[in-house]
């Protein structure tokens, strides 16, 4: 695990930062695009994009991705407040807005490329930006239907990771994985790896081990539609 990503992380997570959105322009209902952090630091600024859209391929496509993340981290860091750092929600949304950032990240990276090496770049991102964009829609959407969500903690007494971890790993389209982003957000958090791996060890010799599920779901609200592009 390299200390620059480890520090990466804790600044993203540990931010105090009011939330805000990372579009200042669009460019889908304006010309222009524009890109901030969330201390208001730019991070991005296209002028004539619609000009931009037809000579790079791909382009269009990231520039809606990114428009709906935003709405996503934007919604996420509302929710995140809430909830206690026990909470298996939570956990999930900090890697999500996590995920945002890289994927921002290496957009605004791949436009400093040649025009062929940039349209490239934007077809494999649009496919993980796609990916990113279902997995969080479904995790929203669980959220919202599950009744005790806000009380829906951790059971120490199972494997840490496999509460946490996303349907996908979508961390390796960023030259990481899960699995090193999760051992940062134990640190974080407060939880002891050591006795983790003391109930891995004690649940592989109980054979009759039985786990319950609570399916207790109400109807959610206000969801956000979620299209693939």
């Amino acid at each position: 695990m390299s200390q620059s990503f480890n520090i990466l992380v804790s600044k993203i997570i540990l931010s105090s930062k009011p939330c805000n959105k990372l579009l200042e322009y669009d460019g889908i209902g304006s010309n222009r695009l524009v890109l901030r952090e969330q201390t208001g630091k730019l991070m991005l600024n296209c002028k004539n994009v619609p000009a931009l859209k037809e000579k790079i391929s791909g382009l269009g496509i990231s520039i809606t991705i990114i428009k709906n993340l935003d709405e996503y981290q934007f919604l996420i860091c509302k929710y995140i407040p809430n909830l206690s750092d026990q909470n298996v929600f939570k956990l999930k949304f900090q890697k999500i807005r996590l995920l945002i950032f890289l994927f921002v990240n290496r957009f605004t990276s791949a436009l400093l490329e040649t025009r062929d090496q940039i349209s490239s770049k934007l077809i494999d991102l649009n496919k993980s930006g796609n990916g990113i964009l279902k997995e969080t829609s479904e995790l929203i959407q669980v959220f919202r239907d599950t009744s005790s969500a806000k009380k829906f903690n951790i059971d120490n007494s199972k494997n840490l990771e496999d509460q946490i971890n996303l349907q996908k790993d979508h961390f390796i389209s960023f030259d990481h994985d899960e699995s090193e982003v999760n051992k940062i957000l134990f640190s974080i958090y407060g939880f002891n790896l050591k006795n983790e791996k003391k109930i891995e060890n004690a649940h592989d010799n109980d054979e009759n081990h039985d786990v319950d599920d609570d399916d207790d779901r109400v109807e959610g609200d206000d969801r956000i539609g979620y299209t693939n592009y």
